[in-house]
């Protein structure tokens, strides 16, 4: 492929076959049959089903083959099969229909007549029962293929049956298997990638989750690795998580729901960012107060030791490598460390070392029968307030306090004979204020020593033969409150080398919830400055201490109940380091995150090769320690909530702080002719932090039976909820809560009903949610969609009409009902008095105002797309985002309408996506590119989401520079086409650009960003696209200038136009969900 020598046909003739082709296999020939091919069509025309068989000799050419055509008419039970399945014996095939399965021996052979079988089905099922779908044959040795065909069976719902086919073509014994944990309509088959332990099943749905299964013999399919699906997504709303305005690195939380074809909804929180895969959960009591934790490697047996501290003591756990033993508790005797007292620093060196220091003693544990476990307790006046250590140096560092002066001690790990021992470094240091964390790390300088104070200082010690203070720094945090700068942990991020100078970063984590970053220049050859502390911007996390970890060249942290990644930039780069929320998965429980982190820990990767462990996340979580796969790549990881049926609206409540989600479940009447099928909606309020589904698959504690749930609204057979709201009208000091919900039947005369309940959590149970009917009003046509309007009133669209509708306890009520009459339904609206947004299913955008009480038209859209959502963004120019069907969004102005002439202008820009935006929403977070302005979000029904933020012109004019020369670029965009790749990116414009050419393609220019400030700079500097004979191709030093006066429009006058262009443009395509 790489050489464009790829033809992989070499051969086509095409033959006309009258009716439509269901299904086409290639059959297996006999061994008689020599090598000839056996091509099975089954073609269906007026009402009627032939098999059609195409047999010729592989060794003719096609061209000049002459195909001996058979056909045979299939009997009516088997016109329209679900599957056809070519058997390795006699030539035969297998047709898979709702009723039966059939096999035709010897191709169509007249002269036998095909063997039908009943469909296998499980003990105990009903009636009706789910298609068969799929089919795989598992790969057996040649001499068990000779004489045996077997084939795996899957029904829709998940259920696996095993055939297995005698050498004549007979069904020999058939077993059922067990159920898949996903529906499977779209793919499934065998993996052949060797696995010892049985069959590897692969399957997947259409809405539903897919699946890794191993299928032992004789056993039920076990699933190994689960492939979440959240489509097909029918609604979405955006709410504030919990303590997101008082933090600014909290971002909105994204809820969908999603729909299943058998009553598989959920509701899914799609999140953004670092999954970690929870693969062993141990259960343990005693860790709910641990503070700290440290994995030390047990180079000796394997595995690791698990060391946890709480305030009056500590427990060490020995973990084995591959969990396939017991985790086991380790005394005193065996390791050689104090757990009666709490630790405040642990470490191992490279000889199987373990080091524990607490407040009055250092201890040295062996692991090993080379050495002996050593002791060394302090002066009964001196406690270690905190202390660090380094394995790979085997340095000790302890701040020891005594009544009156406080010492920095540094100690060394020698060994005498079988004895360790520890040896002071130079003298104990005065230090003159209060330290609160300390770290010791390695550079070309040495090792140095870095203290955090109490008072939002950093000390840094150089050790030699003794230690020497090299660096005094204060940390400077602008805040309007008066917050703690106390440096609660440390860590180092290293990034590489520049040429003699090496760079890496200082991780600061302070009590009042600020991770602050120092960038770090050590050259050694400096003797005036070796090392320079630069700070970086401070970034605010929450409103508790900050632990962070480094991780090589990353870092770990917690603050409040979040869990991030720290991603400094690399050493040909400026920018500031990238925060990653870290979001815990576990397979077996789709709902669940930890409610809070105690304390995590990771295995170093220096010892990658010596543990299977190495780069596993450790964390105790809600009293149970997790050990998880910490993955690499940033990508949208899913939190369902799974629903007892399909769910297809979606709102929430503030004041219920709850989510409200509508689902249908369908029931059957087996017992009738024809089966009738009823299906009923169902509304059910969701906690957005609920951790179990709410179909009760899981057993949790404390669960209430079934009889004890509160009532829920259920409405009519065939009735569809179209919409719900929360509203809250207000009369005096007196506050009203709704939940508003529209509905539409078909077959009733009323078709249309707005139902208005009334919902509140218990005062004797929080947790549960009181709701009943207040009131119920009813139109003759279907309810499309609801928005308050003012106070006391609702505007309904209901036909294609738009009415609005009062409440009783309305002070003033109008004395006729206003109404407009539209030319389609409007699926979507809303109200910023006294102008009424409307987005209907054939016109677009209408905009109506409210007049006395009259609705009257204002404006419309000149260009007449199918509306699907719109948000009204406002301003000077009046902007509303629309999307509509085909993928088309855009950006509409009311500047320019008047009373004359309600036609909206042209719209302002256009953006034509791959797939329809079926709801638009608007975030809390403003706008990184342009001041003032907000981010929108776009969900489609593929599960999509898309982000839309609005540009200035000078922003405009420099990402559209950028995304030209991505465009020409054949690693960015290499199905370019090789004519567009010649155009000049700084061209001659137009004086007016098409609404689509003001669309900047962010999927682009994020390629762009994710191969650094160096790859821009050589797309800006190439001379391949330009041709000197063509004066019009421009030059590559006339793009360069172009580029950095926009950069200097846009940023003023960076140092480097490249750098501060891609620093820009990193903090714009930094999402957090």
């Amino acid at each position: 492929m790489s050489e464009n020598q790829l033809d992989p046909v070499a051969e086509e003739r095409f033959f006309r076959v009258e009716g439509d082709i269901l299904f086409m296999e290639f059959l297996y020939p006999k061994t008689e049959d020599g090598d000839k091919i056996i091509l099975l069509l089954l073609v269906s025309q007026d009402q009627i089903t032939h098999a059609v068989c195409y047999e010729w000799n592989a060794h003719q050419a096609l061209r000049q083959a002459h195909p001996l055509v058979t056909k045979k008419l299939l009997p009516f039970e088997d016109r329209l099969p679900t599957m056809l399945i070519p058997l390795t014996k006699t030539s035969s095939f297998m047709l898979i229909t709702t009723t039966s399965m059939t096999i035709y021996k010897n191709k169509l052979d007249p002269q036998i007549q095909p063997n039908r079988y009943p469909l296998p089905v499980p003990d105990r099922e009903p009636q009706r029962s789910p298609l068969w779908t799929r089919w795989a044959r598992p790969l057996r040795n040649w001499l068990y293929n000779q004489k045996h065909d077997d084939i795996y069976l899957c029904r829709e719902d998940g259920r696996v049956f095993y055939l297995g086919i005698g050498n004549e073509g007979e069904v020999e014994n058939q077993a059922h298997l067990g159920r898949l944990c996903c529906d499977v309509d779209a793919a499934f088959d065998i993996l052949d990638i060797g696995h010892e332990g049985g069959d590897l099943l692969l399957a997947a749905g259409n809405t539903g989750d897919g699946g890794l299964f191993v299928q032992k013999a004789r056993d039920h399919p076990r699933c190994v690795q689960k492939f979440l699906n959240w489509t097909p997504v029918t609604d979405s709303v955006i709410l504030k998580a919990p303590g997101a305005s008082t933090g600014s690195i909290h971002g909105d939380r994204l809820f969908v729901c999603s729909a299943s074809s058998f009553a598989r909804g959920a509701v899914v929180e799609l999140r953004h960012g670092i999954e970690a895969q929870i693969g062993y959960v141990i259960s343990l009591e005693e860790l709910s107060g641990t503070r700290d934790i440290w994995i030390l490697p047990d180079n000796t047996n394997g595995g690791v030791f698990m060391l946890t501290s709480d305030p009056v003591s500590s427990t060490v756990l020995h973990l084995p490598a591959n969990f396939g033993e017991e985790i086991s508790a380790i005394d005193e005797t065996d390791c050689g460390l104090d757990l009666n007292a709490q630790t405040l620093a642990a470490g191992y060196t490279e000889l199987g070392v373990l080091i524990q220091v607490t407040d009055k003693t250092i201890l040295l544990g062996a692991t090993t029968e080379t050495w002996s476990s050593s002791r060394f307790d302090l002066n009964p006046s001196q406690i270690v307030t905190v202390a660090a250590v380094h394995g790979q140096t085997s340095l000790i560092c302890a701040v020891i306090r005594t009544q009156q002066e406080i010492h920095l001690h540094l100690k060394k790990i020698t060994s005498n004979g079988a004895k360790l021992e520890l040896s002071d470094i130079g003298q104990p240091v005065e230090i003159h204020c209060e330290p609160v964390c300390v770290s010791i790390e390695e550079f070309d300088l040495g090792a140095l020593v870095f203290i955090g104070t109490g008072d939002g200082k950093l000390l840094v010690y150089r050790v030699g033969d003794s230690m020497t203070l090299l660096l005094e720094a204060s940390i400077d945090v602008e805040s309007d409150d008066d917050i703690s700068k106390a440096v609660d942990s440390l860590a180092i991020v290293s990034q590489g080398r520049n040429r003699a100078c090496a760079k890496s970063t200082l991780l600061c984590g302070l009590r009042s919830g600020f991770l602050v970053p120092f960038e770090i220049t050590i050259n050694p050859g400096c003797a005036s400055s070796p090392l320079v502390m630069r700070q970086a911007a401070p970034q605010h996390l929450g409103h508790t201490s900050v632990k962070v970890q480094g991780r090589g060249t990353n870092a770990l942290l917690t603050c409040s109940n979040g869990f991030w990644q720290v991603v400094c930039p690399r050493e040909d780069e400026t920018s500031d380091c990238t925060v990653q929320r870290i979001w815990i998965t576990d397979q077996n429980n789709p709902a669940y995150h930890p409610k809070s982190i105690h304390s995590f820990a990771t295995l170093n990767s220096a010892d990658a090769e010596k543990n299977s462990l190495s780069g596993s996340l450790f964390c105790i979580a809600d009293g149970q320690l997790i050990i998880c796969t910490l993955y690499q790549n940033v990508r949208t990881i899913p939190r369902r909530i799974n629903l007892p049926g399909s769910a297809h609206k979606l709102a929430y409540s503030q004041h219920l702080r709850s989510l409200i989600v509508a689902y249908t479940q369908t029931t059957f009447e087996t017992d009738s002719d024809p089966i009738k099928r009823y299906t009923r909606p169902h509304i059910e309020f969701v906690d957005p932090d609920l951790q179990h589904p709410i179909d009760g698959t899981l057993e949790i504690e404390g669960a209430e039976e079934e009889k004890d749930k509160p009532w829920r609204p259920r409405g009519a057979a065939g009735e569809k909820i179209s919409c719900i709201l929360e509203w809250t009208p207000r009369k005096g000091d007196e506050e009203y809560h709704f939940i508003i919900i529209g509905t539409s039947r078909r077959t009733h005369p009323d078709r249309g009903r707005v139902i208005f309940l009334q919902a509140s959590r218990d005062p004797s149970s929080p947790s549960r949610i009181e709701c009943s009917v207040k009131y119920i009003h009813k139109f003759e046509s279907p309810v499309y969609s609801i928005v308050p309007y003012g106070d006391f009133t609702l505007m309904v669209s209901t036909g294609h009409e738009i009415v609005s509708l009062e409440p009783k306890i309305s002070p003033s009520r109008r004395a006729r009902v206003a109404r407009y009459t539209v030319l389609s339904p409007a699926v979507s609206m809303s109200a910023h008095e006294p102008y009424l947004y409307l987005s209907s299913s054939r016109e677009s955008l209408l905009i109506l105002k409210a007049s006395e009480d009259k609705l009257l038209l204002h404006g419309y859209d000149r260009q007449k797309h199918d509306g699907l959502s719109h948000i009204h963004i406002g301003g000077e120019m009046k902007l509303t985002l629309t999307s509509s069907r085909g993928g088309r969004v855009s950006l509409l102005t009311e500047n320019g309408v008047t009373e004359n002439d309600k036609m909206m202008p042209t719209a302002l820009c256009e953006a034509h996506l791959p797939s329809s935006v079926m709801k638009l929403s608007s975030s809390s977070k403003m706008s990184p590119l342009s001041p003032g302005s907000q981010v929108f979000y776009g969900t489609a029904m593929n599960g999509t989401v898309y982000r839309f933020l609005t540009l200035g012109e000078k922003e405009w004019r420099l990402l559209r520079l950028l995304q030209n020369l991505c465009i020409r670029d054949p690693i960015i965009c290499p199905f370019t086409p090789k004519r567009k790749r010649q155009r000049n990116p700084i061209g001659h414009e137009p004086h007016e650009f098409q609404p689509s050419q003001m669309h900047i393609d962010g999927d682009i220019l994020a390629r762009l960003v994710t191969r650094g400030s160096s790859y821009l700079m050589h797309m800006l500097v190439a001379e391949e696209f330009y041709n000197p004979s063509n004066v019009e191709n421009g030059s590559a030093q006339a793009t360069f200038e172009r580029f950095t006066s926009l950069a200097q429009d846009v940023l003023g006058e960076p140092t480097s136009p490249v750098e501060g262009v891609m620093r820009w443009l990193k903090n714009a395509f930094h999402v957090e969900f």
